[in-house]
């Protein structure tokens, strides 16, 4: 009997299997139709662009390279009905720094006479010691919130440097009161272009 009752439910679980990647690749090449490219023919779309499903309110980021002696351009596009239209970016470097720490300790010792007996008292003693202790500290490099929430940013890169892209969608009012999360996921692509560096001056 147990059979009888498998059979359909596979059955079902394959049909559903091609609707459920469908809904898992939707965002996967949105940069590629909705980003606006560069009016400048000289940057070509870099590789690591890419696509995603993001939740309103919920911060995300990619992280890429950028390499010396190439300008970039980078430029957000996201389903503004859903994600809003005023979204957050921010081009952000993680530093290791180094810091030092300073770990305080006491130790109770007894008090001896001159000839090395105890007295039967004793006395505190603090000792400090210093350790080297490294963190990583986010060093901002551009926040849109300092550019009148521009979507679309362009630098050259004087140095190879990993950075990260942070992405927060505030959603539009009626979206952010909705009760059920799975309407406030929308598309959103990052387009990297990028171009050697013109050489100025003679």
């Amino acid at each position: 009997m147990r059979t009888l009752f498998i059979a359909p439910l596979l059955g079902i679980a394959t049909l559903l299997l091609p609707t459920m990647v469908a809904a898992q690749n939707t965002c996967a090449d949105y940069h590629k139709f909705n980003c606006q490219r560069s009016s400048d023919k000289r940057f070509s779309q870099n590789g690591q662009s890419k696509s995603a499903a993001l939740q309103v309110g919920t911060p995300t980021e990619l992280n890429i390279i950028v390499y010396r002696g190439q300008d970039y351009r980078i430029s957000l596009c996201a389903d503004d009905r859903i994600l809003g239209e005023a979204i957050s970016i921010r081009l952000v470097e993680k530093v290791r720094e180094a810091t030092d720490e300073v770990e305080e300790s006491t130790a109770v010792e007894p008090l001896l006479d001159a000839d090395g007996n105890e007295t039967g008292a004793s006395q505190e003693t603090r000792t400090k010691q210093t350790r080297r202790v490294f963190e990583e500290v986010e060093k901002v490099l551009w926040d849109n919130a300092d550019h009148e929430m521009a979507q679309e940013v362009e630098f050259s890169c004087a140095a190879t440097k990993r950075i990260a892209i942070q992405v927060v969608p505030p959603g539009t009012e009626s979206k952010s009161k909705r009760s059920d999360k799975q309407f406030d996921i929308g598309c959103a692509g990052i387009l990297i272009e990028h171009m050697p560096t013109p050489g100025l001056g003679f």
